[in-house]
């Protein structure tokens, strides 16, 4: 176990450091089957987002979920602002420190399942990848000419980081934010990100990778994924309208079953049977569908 998680951190007890170059990793592993699963959490977040679907997955598979650089407990002493190449190869770097050959199956979340593709591209793919609200939407490309060049090293400043995380506790805007998902969570899960977004490095970590992302320059590659791919799409996301994600999915994944469902973008944690059933099943099943449930 590590020092400096809370005694009531999800999965606390398959906690492990593990060291690569300039990173320290807060990684959770668990399972002894020698089929493994990764899991990827999005952007704010941590491997605590898994919930109970980590140990019910660890029942069948071996399953590893780490919180990404920068992110919650992940050290990060190197280049601060990673771009989703860099980051796909620090999770190469991770998987070989910890003497796993592949991947057979990843699950990420809204922008976990971005990196999850960009991974996908570097390495041996895997059998399958699970988007749960993937986070395949850009932003306008005057954003990416014009305005991110002067807000990005604003926002990702030490400085800027470290006196918004010393203010946000004093404030509403956590909730604030997980109330602009259109998910229900509680106060303990909510109490959780209040943790997280107390530390500079997690605030600085959630802005560079939301900084670092260059969505269209990944789906114009992502035609050469093989993997089996499932998306899952909330009626009700405050932050990816599903409406436009299935129009991006549709053009860019026509191989891809896609699953819609009513809920917010935190869905998997307020639902976490439901996300089971569907992680479980599309890591069972082949084959591209559009399923629209209630």
């Amino acid at each position: 176990m590590i020092a400096g998680i809370p005694e009531d951190w999800p999965n606390r007890s398959f906690s492990r450091n593990i060291r690569t170059g300039d990173m320290t990793w807060h990684v959770q592993v668990s399972g002894n089957s020698p089929i493994h699963v990764l899991l990827l959490h999005g952007t704010g977040s941590s491997a605590h987002t898994w919930g109970s679907l980590f140990s019910e997955l660890a029942k069948k598979y071996t399953v590893i979920a780490v919180d990404l650089p920068g992110h919650g407990f992940t050290k990060n002493l190197g280049q601060k602002n990673l771009n989703l190449d860099a980051l796909a190869e620090k999770l190469t770097e991770l998987r070989e420190a910890l003497k796993i050959d592949y991947f057979d199956h990843i699950i990420g979340h809204s922008a976990g399942a971005t990196l999850a593709l960009s991974y996908a591209l570097k390495n041996r793919q895997p059998k399958t990848i699970v988007g749960l609200n993937p986070s395949l939407i850009s932003l306008p490309s005057f954003y990416h000419k014009f305005v991110a060049p002067f807000i990005n090293p604003i926002v990702t400043s030490s400085f800027f980081t470290a006196v918004l995380s010393d203010l946000l506790p004093h404030t509403k805007m956590i909730d604030s934010l997980i109330d602009s998902t259109n998910t229900k969570l509680d106060s303990q899960k909510r109490d959780r990100y209040k943790t997280l977004f107390k530390s500079a490095d997690h605030l600085n970590g959630s802005m560079s990778f939301m900084a670092g992302t260059d969505i269209p320059s990944l789906l114009d590659q992502c035609q050469s994924i093989q993997s089996d791919l499932t998306f899952v799409l909330t009626e009700d996301d405050g932050w990816i309208p599903a409406q436009a994600l299935r129009q991006v999915i549709e053009k860019y994944f026509q191989q891809a079953k896609i699953i819609e469902i009513k809920g917010g973008h935190l869905f998997h944690e307020a639902h976490e049977a439901l996300a089971l059933e569907f992680i479980e099943e599309a890591l069972q099943v082949t084959g591209g569908s559009h399923v629209h449930t209630s």
